[in-house]
């Protein structure tokens, strides 16, 4: 084996072969899996427990699926497949594994093993990056924008590699330089949605992807839900870029909040309905993420300077508007103008620009958006939530 499958993986090929058999044989399912390795003290010891102790951790039903599977024919055929998989590149990771993903070992539904492609990282910081399949230019923007950021600092980014913000997050982390995780509702050997070819192809070769579901498993709507626990679980913290009130992506989210992962969402203005789940996350507690430095100090880590101007020149822009535009900048000035080095509330904001007889002043709402940008561009900083003031190099 070579790579993610290497040389330190050779000693335990006997246990990965009897986990693999296993977890092939029907009518036993992972739960099962999990207690049989445990009542037989290894993966290798299984084969050979006595039916009165099969009975005893399945009952007299799944002992009986067991004995059937455990004919050296069902042994010989898992066996072929197990090398079939290698030969194709898919790897295969069982939990007792050294090499499983420890925040993955830590949720309390964790999958009995996984299947990839590619190369899983390890030991690095995570992050998963969600949100609207159906993204405005704004939620567009802001998935590559903290993608980029986070990855070029060294921040792996996961995500579902589902149309929208997670197709997006996942490539603008690779073309940043930086590592990409994608948890598929199928199996590895499946790309879906097909229009997402390019990243799939990449993730391969410079990336990884995995699922919890064999190789062959065709996409299903009952598969995607249970797949969302694994993208939490890969991640020390969830960010949630746009969002409906009622979106499949705060599924994620009360997954992330019951593993105990902190989520950050991006705000957007209020007439939005793409952030309406957003600004109900951030009204409910979430941590507001106006800039990619927030969510870097929150995992013990620094923006990597150069990467951040390179990212800037290779153009993740100026948030756009929410008909696509980008921002009015004679306004923007105005309000990067009326911050101070201490913070000042939109309300104060605004009766400073109110006072101004040369300009139009803008509404409330209107501030608080250019406020969001200049966050999110690094041009000032956000104090107790809803206090912003100037950054010290502007």
């Amino acid at each position: 084996m070579k790579g993610q499958e290497g040389n330190e993986w050779e000693e335990d090929r006997e246990a990965l072969l009897e986990t693999f058999w296993l977890c092939s044989v029907r009518g036993i399912g992972p739960v099962s899996v999990r207690r049989l390795v445990e009542a037989a003290g290894g993966a290798t010891r299984v084969k050979d427990l006595s039916r009165k102790t099969l009975e005893e951790v399945l009952g007299a039903a799944r002992a009986d699926a067991l004995e059937r599977g455990r004919q050296e024919k069902q042994r010989q055929a898992a066996f072929a497949r197990y090398y079939k998989y290698r030969r194709n590149g898919i790897f295969f990771l069982p939990f007792w594994h050294a090499a499983y993903p420890k925040r993955l070992r830590q949720i309390a539904d964790f999958p009995v093993a996984l299947y990839g492609r590619g190369k899983l990282p390890r030991g690095k910081k995570a992050a998963a990056i969600i949100g609207a399949r159906e993204c405005s230019a704004y939620g567009s923007w802001a998935a590559r924008h903290f993608a980029a950021a986070l990855a070029a600092a060294g921040v792996t980014v996961v995500s579902g590699m589902a149309r929208g913000v997670d197709g997006i997050a996942g490539r603008a982390a690779l073309d940043a330089g930086g590592e990409s995780v994608a948890v598929l509702g199928c199996g590895v050997d499946v790309c879906y949605p097909p229009e997402n070819r390019d990243l799939y192809e990449r993730l391969i070769r410079e990336g990884c992807l995995v699922s919890e579901y064999p190789p062959d498993t065709e996409p299903s709507a009952r598969l995607f839900p249970a797949r969302n626990r694994i993208i939490s679980g890969l991640s020390d913290l969830v960010l949630v870029t746009e969002a409906r009130e009622k979106s499949g992506t705060l599924i994620t989210v009360d997954l992330a909040l019951e593993q105990g992962r902190d989520v950050f969402a991006v705000p957007g203005r209020i007439t939005d309905a793409c952030s309406g789940g957003c600004n109900r996350l951030i009204e409910n507690g979430a941590g507001m993420a106006t800039e990619p430095g927030r969510l870097l100090r929150e995992l013990g880590m620094e923006e990597n300077p150069d990467a951040k101007a390179q990212i800037g020149q290779r153009g993740s822009g100026r948030p756009p508007d929410a008909c696509g535009k980008n921002a009015d900048q004679t306004q923007r000035t105005r309000i990067l103008r009326a911050l101070d080095t201490q913070p000042k509330g939109p309300e104060e904001i605004w009766e400073t620009l109110a006072e101004e007889q040369d300009a139009p002043s803008p509404s409330l709402e209107e501030i608080l958006q250019e406020l969001i940008g200049l966050c999110m561009e690094g041009r000032a900083g956000c104090a107790f939530g809803r206090y912003f003031l100037k950054d010290a190099g502007f």
